[in-house]
């Protein structure tokens, strides 16, 4: 038998070399984690951006004197303009497109005092996107921006994190491949060109064209903007900063957000107040419905459909507020008031039953609420399904205002009181391009819309994901028929008749394939036309 020194002896040697072993168990565990950890991350950088024969280079500034390449027209009693935009409220959010559960009684109101498109595009399915299409009448892949912008600053875990997310289809965290991480100094926006006018210009809300904390150059005084209130990012990508003009008064507003979208609706006030007696621009960019939701106390728990409509009705009362407050000055009759969304909604919202959501190029994702009220010159409410898309703003404010659109460059978007004035030749000749991240995926031509491929972007997982090269600096475009990653339970291209199935639900590709065929070519042609000339530059 063993005497207890023995036995204490033979403990500790036991429990020595089992210290060991897990110690090399914990230790192994550990290097196979970061061996993982450096692989994803590794893995991640070379899928992409992929190569389509395009360079940084390709996306250059060009030096130009905005003076010299637009033509000012004297116009007598400017008008002002004030442009609402909701983040990813849905097609079918408002009552006037048959909603119950949620009540937008100031946006209903303002529907029937507008012209109102029943076919309105946002330029893009994503917030960053969408906005720089509104302000500069162009198609954001012009500047090589095809995601959100992101705070690179984030912890390891977060990166990761949001890599494995993007992979599964539930966000586009790939904001790092854009060709900057802001909007670009040679860009001309809606402000800048008002500003040739003599107009004063506003910004509140949340700006999203660039993380100014982390370059300045993407501060909207560098965009035209006199004034500014508001977020630099979304509501959602936490840090957050939050700014006064060029003070920037929070790091980060992380969860205190209930406050928000009546302390923007009252900057808006204080901005239209301060220029009532001169031309003014404000845009007026809220929050709301994007998630998280922060409705206030006095909306929580309001709607029929829990915290986002709650969100949306807040979004609403602030309409009716700023459209109240230009009643009291007496600006109504001159002033444009513009309302529209950046894209369809996201996890919740209504899409009015039609196909796809945020992030898609089906019209769900695309199609978004839009009214324009200017008593002066719409005389009568009344509806259109005349195609039109958030490229359009800029030509048609800045034209109003007696500003030529810029000669040095391509502005995708037209005129909207054209369009009007000759509804039948725009809607049969007009093509609308739709991206999501570098990929043509479709067009729309009058009542026809061809989508060549489509890339989720919303859960649920999605059945398709892009081709993406290990090279190059943007994602390799490969033709449907040839692409092996597209899940072959489905059928593609796509061939949909708008006016005959407006949910996208019947494929008449074969039925129509000279049809397709037609709208391929335009396609086609579009990406050739960028890719020999991606800025869209013009020679005078």
């Amino acid at each position: 038998m063993l005497n207890s020194r023995t036995f204490a002896l033979t403990n500790k040697l036991l429990l020595h070399f089992q210290m060991k072993f897990y110690k090399r168990v914990f230790l192994s565990l550990l290097f196979f984690l970061t061996l993982l950890t450096i692989g994803i991350l590794t893995w991640y950088y070379l899928q992409g951006p992929a190569h389509q024969g395009l360079v940084r280079s390709d996306f250059a500034d060009r030096p130009f004197k905005i003076e010299e390449i637009v033509d000012i027209t004297p116009v007598a009693d400017k008008p002002n303009i004030v442009f609402i935009l909701a983040d990813d409220l849905g097609y079918g959010d408002v009552g006037y497109n048959m909603q119950t559960s949620i009540n937008t009684q100031h946006l209903d109101k303002l529907a029937s005092e507008s012209v109102v498109f029943t076919n309105f595009y946002a330029p893009s399915s994503i917030c960053t996107p969408s906005r720089f299409g509104f302000l500069s009448g162009r198609y954001a892949i012009r500047q090589g921006l095809a995601y959100p912008f992101h705070h690179v600053n984030t912890s390891l875990v977060m990166n990761i994190g949001s890599r494995v997310a993007n992979v599964l289809g539930a966000v586009d965290m790939r904001g790092e491949h854009n060709i900057i991480n802001g909007i670009m100094q040679s860009e001309i926006t809606i402000p800048e060109l008002l500003k040739l006018a003599d107009y004063k210009t506003g910004v509140v809300g949340k700006w999203h064209l660039g993380t100014i904390s982390q370059d300045d150059q993407f501060h909207p005084f560098n965009h035209g903007f006199d004034y500014f209130v508001g977020l630099e990012a979304s509501n959602d990508d936490w840090p957050v900063a939050f700014y006064d003009n060029d003070e920037k008064v929070l790091d980060d507003i992380g969860l205190d957000q209930e406050h928000y979208t009546q302390l923007f609706t009252d900057a808006a006030k204080s901005f239209i107040s301060e220029n009532q007696n001169e031309p003014f621009f404000l845009y007026l960019a809220h929050k709301d419905p994007h998630q998280p939701f922060f409705p206030s106390k006095g909306f929580k728990g309001k709607s029929k459909a829990g915290a986002y409509g709650d969100a949306v009705e807040e979004f609403d009362h602030s309409v009716g507020e700023i459209l109240a407050y230009l009643d009291s000055l007496n600006l109504t009759e001159n002033t444009i008031v513009v309302v529209t969304s950046d894209n369809g909604p996201w996890f919740e919202g209504n899409s009015c039953g039609l196909r796809g959501r945020k992030g898609q190029v089906f019209e769900g994702g695309y199609r978004v609420p839009f009214m324009m009220r200017y008593p002066r010159k719409i005389k009568s409410a009344y509806k259109t399904d005349a195609p039109a898309m958030g490229i359009d703003l800029l030509p048609t404010l800045v034209a109003e205002a007696g500003v030529s659109l810029p000669k040095d460059r391509k502005i995708d978007g037209i005129n909207l009181f054209e369009l009007l004035a000759d509804t039948t030749n725009f809607v049969s000749t007009r093509p609308l391009f739709f991206f999501h991240d570098y990929a043509f995926e479709a067009v729309r031509m009058g009542d026809w819309k061809f989508i060549e491929t489509n890339y989720s972007y919303t859960w649920p997982i999605p059945l398709e994901h892009p081709n993406y090269a290990t090279k190059g600096f943007v994602p390799t475009y490969t033709p449907p028929e040839k692409d092996t990653t597209i899940n072959r339970l489905d059928n593609w291209p796509k061939l949909f008749n708008l006016k005959t199935s407006p949910y996208e639900s019947y494929n008449l590709h074969t039925r129509h394939k000279a049809k397709s065929q037609e709208m391929q070519r335009v396609l086609s042609a579009f990406k050739k036309d960028f890719l020999d000339n991606p800025r869209g530059w013009v020679d005078r």
